[in-house]
């Protein structure tokens, strides 16, 4: 993947499954007024190299 310079108002966004996820590497940046929400909390997590069992501690966390 190549460097890009994202323009002002727009967003550079990537999924949670980097090697399955249509996101800005494929469908380009996304313009503010597309946006309709903010990721705020891990929903679910799982420890794919331990037969992806559940990572509890991260359930609900917040992201920032």
């Amino acid at each position: 993947f190549e460097a890009m310079t994202v323009p002002e108002g727009h967003y550079f966004v990537l999924g949670d499954n980097r090697d399955n996820s249509a996101d800005s590497r494929y469908i380009g940046v996304i313009a503010r007024e597309k946006l309709i929400g903010r990721a705020t909390r891990v929903l679910v997590s799982a420890d794919i190299t331990d037969r992806w069992q559940p990572r509890w501690q991260r359930w609900l966390s917040p992201l920032i």
